[in-house]
């Protein structure tokens, strides 16, 4: 009788064999055929999001979508309460889409935040980024895991700056105008220029002629020779005040520009 079971457990097996794998063909792709991830860079006025989707593979992968959302972005804070979502208010055409990546190919998309939840700035301290691509299938196979193409970081986000608002940079290639508003309790602040290893300008003293706690406009123009930019990184403004101490607070990094290395 046992013999007669056992038997009939096989045969079954080998039954359901070929179904099994036609389910299996069915699944989203190994996770190895792609990457998803998401840098956030947070700076002292806003975050920055920048998202990279990747075809690690030999063949082309076609990523489809229900709606021409391509992917979403949440930001939670230590309570798990969201503070940031980048699809609210906005509104998305319902139609399929599709997205093709080459063999090696990426794609990257940038998004920003100004660290506000309705009227408010958020208060400084550590965040939680999600970020999810929305495909539904790649390669027709539909995503089974949606943890294949999501991807967690966390964020600290500073406080508000006291001395240093509204700064924002134009130009490239060596020549860059920063303009901003700025309020040292001595009237003066300082301002260097560096590429992450090396101080290319080196402490530079402006004077105002109004202080703490009015706010005054400034703009600084810098100029830079080919030969001091860096082949591969990026170039970061300084701005801060000493203290009567003469200490460095009040720090606000900008950044200028990024390089990237020709292929």
């Amino acid at each position: 009788m046992m013999k007669k079971i056992s038997l009939l457990i096989i045969l079954l097996l080998i039954a359901v064999a070929p179904a099994l794998a036609i389910g299996e063909e069915k699944q989203t792709p190994e996770q190895s055929e792609f990457s998803f991830y998401i840098d956030p860079l947070a700076g002292p006025e806003h975050a920055e999001f920048e998202l990279t989707l990747q075809n690690l593979g030999e063949e082309s992968l076609v990523f489809e979508f229900p709606t021409s959302q391509k992917y979403e972005i949440i930001v939670k804070d230590d309570q798990k309460n969201t503070v940031y979502q980048f699809s609210e208010g906005k509104a998305f055409a319902q139609a399929f889409e599709k997205l093709k990546l080459k063999p090696h190919e990426s794609i990257k998309w940038r998004e920003s935040w100004d660290y506000k939840k309705g009227e408010s700035r958020v208060k400084e301290g550590e965040y939680t980024v999600t970020a999810q691509v929305k495909a539904i299938s790649v390669n027709g196979k539909a995503v089974m895991d949606k943890q294949q193409l999501t991807d967690k970081k966390q964020m600290y986000i500073p406080g508000e700056n006291p001395v240093f608002k509204g700064i924002h940079p134009e130009g490239s290639k060596g020549s860059y105008k920063i303009f901003g508003e700025a309020r040292p309790i001595d009237g003066k602040f300082f301002y260097t220029v560096e590429d992450g290893h090396n101080e290319l300008i080196a402490e530079t003293e402006i004077v105002q002629h109004s202080k703490y706690p009015a706010w005054t406009p400034f703009t600084i123009e810098i100029t830079l020779p080919e030969s001091k930019l860096p082949k591969n990184g990026s170039l970061i403004l300084n701005l801060y005040e000493r203290s009567k101490e003469g200490e460095i607070i009040h720090t606000y990094p900008v950044l200028l520009e990024r390089f990237v290395p020709r292929k």
